[in-house]
């Protein structure tokens, strides 16, 4: 049986006796997730002698992972998991006195009375950061943080890789403990508290002792979504409560480099053609960041290209133009396409509004809406010359799909016109009748010659 990859991470649990015994584990709180085990079995948490905690594999002295703690502690220091979830390092003889919190270092979620925000003395962030999968704890490309800008105002945003916002919550209002464009975030059963002041800017909240439900948790999903979810005492499951974006459509860069993006699709992410994904049992669990890669390397990349088969570009049709393009002054459709031929880094262009847009090295945020909307434009995709072949099978392919289609469209349409064909049975309020093969066959010709023109 292949072994969890959070089997390799130390775990905080969510949970209590009642939920524990029906079988319902969450995992809120990471310790190693930047550095994980390479025998579980052979692990240890302990305290150290300085007072700090550490987790220790096999027979090292050297700590996979430690709470890090530069002055010296008591010699009573104890951890302990609270009942809110917050794993702290305390003195035992003071409980009031917290050395260490697990709440000061979050990672994917969020728990009530934990804190989001900036530390302005140290400068560092706490912020949400995604599991890489739903089976690998490691930092993932999805994160949930404070911004703060110049003139104090306060909000806080998605972002992929660290770098490019793609939904935020819009500016805090304290008059109405709201943030104006979440309004919905908080509803009437939580308390949120934004606190402001030379030393440090967060968020945190609390339950309403007239909320239903005792427990509630913010997560960011691997997905790149953020989620407010509640425990049901009536149904003992965590209910969804609240999600942004609502569509995973609307997650940058979620497919990954080559990757596209398909709307109200259950599993949206599929390679563009001449590209298979960087990994597939990643991308079994969902997780795209690896993105895509060529089946085929260019011919530009040949030292002997001049003797071999030029790349050349196919059609995309429907497609958002990914980011970082350059726009070229208004030129015809063969010219732009020779501008990127004489590119090798050009992996795509368009025309676009009278001008030539080429993209060069990798293609991020590709989405295609599947409703039949028209949403985005035609790009055309830069491949080898391996790749006519695979082409062609895909196209071939399409027709035979579109055949299909229009098949069993003509089948149900002559059925509606008793009188041209003969019963196929015995004839009842539901009837079923026959189509001449002959006539089947001839449309089907004509379909097929009308594509390969």
């Amino acid at each position: 049986m292949r072994k969890k990859v959070y089997e390799q991470y130390c775990n905080v649990l969510f949970l209590d006796k009642q939920v524990h015994n029906l079988g319902v584990q969450e995992k809120v709180w990471v310790a190693n997730r930047e550095n994980p085990l390479s025998d579980a079995s052979s692990s240890k948490l302990e305290l150290s002698e300085d007072g700090n905690l550490v987790m220790l594999e096999g027979s090292s002295k050297i700590p996979i992972w430690s709470t890090n703690l530069k002055n010296p502690l008591s010699n009573s220091t104890e951890a302990v998991l609270l009942d809110d979830g917050n794993f702290v390092l305390r003195d035992s003889s003071n409980k009031n006195t917290i050395f260490w919190e697990s709440f000061d270092h979050p990672t994917d979620t969020w728990l009530p009375g934990a804190k989001l925000g900036i530390d302005k003395i140290t400068g560092k962030s706490k912020q949400l950061i995604s599991w890489k999968n739903s089976e690998d704890p490691a930092p993932g490309m999805f994160s949930f943080r404070l911004a703060v800008g110049p003139n104090g105002s306060s909000r806080f945003m998605l972002e992929w890789n660290r770098s490019q916002m793609y939904w935020s919550t819009g500016v805090w209002d304290e008059k109405k403990k709201s943030f104006s464009l979440a309004l919905d975030m908080f509803m009437n059963y939580i308390n949120p508290r934004f606190v402001s002041n030379e030393n440090e800017s967060y968020l945190t909240y609390s339950i309403k002792s007239s909320s239903s439900s005792s427990r509630i948790r913010f997560v960011i999903k691997s997905s790149g979504q953020l989620q407010q979810l509640a425990w049901s005492e009536r149904s003992w499951v965590w209910t969804l409560f609240w999600s942004r974006p609502e569509n995973a459509f609307d997650v940058y860069g979620l497919c990954g480099a080559f990757g596209v993006n398909y709307e109200n699709i259950s599993n949206p992410c599929v390679c563009l053609n001449g590209f298979k994904p960087f990994s597939i049992g990643e991308t079994y669990l969902s997780d795209w960041s690896g993105g895509c890669v060529r089946k085929s390397p260019l011919q530009c990349m040949n030292n002997t290209y001049a003797n071999v088969k030029k790349d050349w570009f196919m059609k995309i049709q429907n497609l958002s133009f990914p980011v970082n393009s350059k726009a070229h002054s208004a030129v015809s459709a063969m010219n732009c396409e020779g501008a990127c031929m004489n590119n090798c880094s050009c992996t795509a262009y368009a025309n676009s509004s009278g001008f030539c847009m080429i993209w060069e090295g990798t293609l991020l945020n590709l989405q295609q809406p599947t409703d039949g909307v028209k949403a985005g434009q035609d790009i055309y995709l830069r491949l080898a010359a391996d790749e006519n072949r695979v082409a062609d099978e895909y196209q071939k392919t399409k027709i035979m799909i579109e055949l299909i289609v229009i098949l069993i469209i003509r089948i149900r349409q002559q059925t509606e016109s008793v009188g041209n064909f003969s019963s196929a049975g015995h004839c009842n309020r539901n009837r079923a009748y026959l189509i001449p093969l002959n006539l089947l066959l001839k449309e089907a010709k004509a379909h097929t010659q009308a594509q390969s023109r």
